[in-house]
């Protein structure tokens, strides 16, 4: 039987999507050249596409305690967070670390992610803070979103 001037499910190459096509002809029983219903488009068939599923590596995959490639810690870097923690009051002002605020030199900072941080040197849109897992660059002095909200 032949599909010729029927409605088929095809790939459409100009509107990058799987829309209806009207066939236009078949080469030995197999549909050939296809006519895209939305834009016009005559193209070859190329059927629809299967859904393609990329390989995560295992590393990556959900469920892990972080998606994100873990850098190595430099361990000068975590033997300093280690003592700035230690010497650090219980008592110490921890600032919530806001990208709109300003920070010092010697500040401690609080990320939502990377924890407690102490500021090591500040720039005027910028500042270098040393964490437990290495050293961030981070924004600093940023203008508000127009919510109002500091963080991004």
């Amino acid at each position: 039987m032949s599909l010729v001037g029927k409605n088929i499910d095809a790939f459409c190459s100009r509107c990058r999507l799987e829309l209806a096509h009207i066939v236009l002809y078949e080469v030995g029983g197999a549909v050939h050249r296809v006519k895209c219903k939305t834009c016009g488009c005559e193209h070859r068939y190329h059927g629809p596409r299967p859904e393609k599923r990329r390989e995560v590596p295992a590393e990556r995959r959900p469920g892990k305690e972080s998606s994100r490639m873990q850098r190595p810690v430099r361990p000068v870097d975590a033997r300093l967070w280690e003592q700035r923690n230690a010497s650090t009051d219980a008592d110490a002002v921890v600032w919530d670390y806001q990208w709109t605020e300003n920070y010092e030199k010697g500040d401690v900072v609080a990320h939502p992610q990377f924890g407690r941080g102490f500021v090591e040197k500040v720039t005027a849109d910028s500042m270098e803070v040393l964490f437990r897992e290495g050293r961030k660059q981070m924004a600093i002095n940023r203008p508000r979103t127009m919510t109002g909200e500091g963080n991004p």
